[in-house]
């Protein structure tokens, strides 16, 4: 796309307004629709001056579509979002998926074949990366001096911190809710995706083991979910080997990275993933760092400190925010930034829609290889057109439908049923 302005629609307002309000800094770029149903969330976005009157709003998707935008921002609910994708991408619109790709094989299969289909630009919006911390640990394992990579570990902890009693005395429409639904594997994209950008590789096989606690879900209102933490353990195409949760209910609350190579191991700090840590083999401590073999270090901010951002753009982005532009530190900022430049052909993400559709599905066979016992699952090539033909009748879901069935597939131990139980639906 060339440097004329950039029309960019909004699809759901409460994690499209820290989207809309950065693209409102950056030159070029014109938020001209957000389409919400929700008015709480409207009123919200006017009231903190992020929704004015020159962005057009609609309760109504099709009609959202239609009103002449270059681009969608899909910040829907996390199991909707290919559904909407392909929607967008007939219309010849780019698209950039704020959580996971897909929630199905079937689905994921579709996705790329839309993209394939309209020659348009799909971007997900794993976010993560841009963490100062986990950054640094992708500059280390691109510069080299850890060798081969093969052992990383990620872990997402996002625990209720407290009882969620509006949620709890809410009506039976809360049981539809699809974060009622979610098994801990399916929420892979801060803790495995993080892990693929750092790496820039790729799963092959995953297999899967949960925590559970059904007692303690219910308690705090997850009734359908059994499972409070998972471990998801992937093998790579260069031959490492990566474990990762999904989003644990263990807490407190935390994200950590850690990368391992031939010459030693670099980590962000717990509970601080501003910070980074490298500890070195004693035969690769470099010179510079004498018998002291480590450091600990704060980078600088991740996008100041990465190949998206360049001094001499900063004409186009006067507004360039140290770190209240949204999600941990700025994320969201950068994340927008870089599908502007993604438009314009000066960038190329990591992750495209066959990466992101990998993503999703080590969540979908991770969760699967829990119910079967740890059964290690093949990830389809998604770029493999022959290869991935196959998987265009798998819509095994945990997630329910419009009508509220979610027989699908379970979305807790088999073992466990309250799912089924009808007194949780009444």
């Amino acid at each position: 796309m060339s440097r004329k302005t950039i029309k960019i629609g909004v699809f759901g307002g409460h994690r499209g307004r820290s989207f809309i309000k950065n693209f409102k800094l950056m030159k070029g770029v014109k938020v001209v629709a957000l389409c919400e149903s929700n008015q709480e969330e409207i009123d919200k976005a006017r009231e903190l001056g992020i929704l004015d009157d020159s962005i057009a709003v609609y309760s109504d998707f099709n009609e959202f579509i239609d009103c002449g935008m270059d681009a969608v921002v899909l910040c829907n609910f996390f199991h909707e979002h290919a559904k909407y994708a392909k929607i967008a991408l007939e219309k010849k619109i780019h698209v950039l998926s704020e959580t996971t790709a897909a929630p199905t094989l079937k689905e994921c299969v579709e996705l790329c074949q839309a993209v394939e289909k309209s020659h348009k630009k799909y971007m997900l919006a794993a976010n993560t990366s841009m963490m100062p911390g986990p950054n640094e640990l992708r500059n280390i394992a691109k510069s080299g001096v850890l060798g081969q990579i093969f052992y990383g570990e990620a872990e997402y902890l996002h625990p209720w911190e407290s009882r969620p009693e509006a949620v709890i005395t809410g009506g039976p429409e809360r049981y539809k809710h699809w974060r009622k639904h979610l098994p801990r594997t399916y929420y892979n994209m801060h803790s495995l995706g993080a892990l693929m950008e750092i790496t820039e590789t790729l799963p092959v096989k995953v297999s899967g083991k949960c925590v559970y606690a059904p007692d303690f879900c219910e308690r705090m209102a997850q009734p359908f979910n059994g499972d409070v933490h998972s471990i998801t353990v992937s093998e790579m195409d260069n031959g490492a080997v990566f474990t990762s949760t999904g989003c644990s209910s263990i807490g407190p609350m935390s994200k950590w990275f850690r990368i391992s190579g031939e010459n030693g191991n670099a980590e962000t700090l717990r509970f601080d993933q501003n910070g980074v840590r490298v500890d070195y083999m004693k035969y690769a401590i470099p010179e510079e760092l004498g018998e002291t073999g480590y450091k600990l270090y704060y980078p600088e901010h991740a996008g100041l400190n990465s190949d998206i951002f360049d001094e001499k753009d900063n004409k186009d982005f006067p507004g360039v925010p140290a770190g209240n532009s949204g999600h941990y530190g700025g994320c969201d900022f950068w994340i927008a930034l870089k599908f502007v430049k993604y438009l314009r052909n000066e960038y190329t993400p990591f992750f495209d829609v066959y990466r992101a559709c990998a993503l999703s599905a080590a969540a979908i066979l991770s969760w699967r290889s829990v119910q079967n016992n740890g059964k290690e699952y093949d990830i389809p090539d998604f770029k493999n057109k022959r290869s991935r033909r196959k998987y265009l009748k798998d819509d095994a879901s945990p997630f329910p439908d419009e009508f509220g069935d979610f027989d699908f597939e379970p979305c807790s131990h088999p073992d466990y049923d309250l799912f089924k139980n009808k007194e949780t639906t009444k």
